[in-house]
């Protein structure tokens, strides 16, 4: 996996600056369950924040958890974050009109987990539905018209194989310059840290 995220750095330098790492021995307890090892990994090293492609492509955003709150009062952490994930970024097959394969959205058993989003709608999930959270599949659903599009690997593989020319949807996400905007790392949220661009 370490492989996999030094070859994701190549084509997308994280920030240069120290990134508040989350405790994430911390998130069975809180949330129920661990986060498969390759998102720690790319979290501790890049933070939350903004994939920009090129100048006219859709940024895309990667979500992490933080203790810093979205606005004040508003709780932070682990339970936070999946909950953030559930009320706002569902499948919600009906509203999508997919009538394809049913995925369960959490706390259902093996329900889909959200990590990352774009300005079209379209969501990133894990599907959750091993109990080895190292073994959680990427499943993209797309919108406009609806359409799920699973991918058999981890998020950080799923990131590389779009960037690097290699996925069905690379012609979509592929670019010569790509660029990280940190927006939010366990102590911090509301950031504007930019790392790139790298040019081709």
């Amino acid at each position: 996996m370490s492989a996999n995220l030094d070859a994701l750095s190549r084509l997308l330098p994280p920030p240069q600056e120290a990134v508040a790492a989350p405790p994430w021995e911390r998130s069975k307890a809180e949330c129920g369950f661990d986060f498969p090892a390759d998102y720690r990994e790319f979290v501790n090293r890049f933070g939350g924040g903004v994939i920009h492609v090129g100048p006219e492509e859709l940024p895309t955003s990667v979500m992490a958890p933080s203790s810093a709150p979205y606005l004040s009062g508003d709780p932070g952490g682990f339970r936070a974050f999946v909950e953030e994930t559930i009320s706002g970024l569902t499948l919600d097959h009906e509203v999508n009109c997919w009538d394809g394969p049913a995925y369960p959205d959490l706390p259902a058993p093996g329900g889909l987990l959200a990590w990352g989003h774009n300005l079209s709608g379209d969501t990133f999930y894990w599907s959750t539905q091993d109990a080895d959270p190292d073994r959680w599949p990427v499943v993209m659903l797309l919108r406009g018209p609806a359409e799920v599009v699973p991918f058999d690997g981890g998020m950080v593989e799923f990131l590389l194989a779009v960037h690097d020319g290699s996925h069905e949807l690379s012609p979509w996400m592929t670019d010569p310059v790509l660029r990280w905007t940190m927006e939010t790392d366990w102590d911090r949220r509301h950031l504007q840290i930019s790392a790139g661009p790298v040019h081709g």
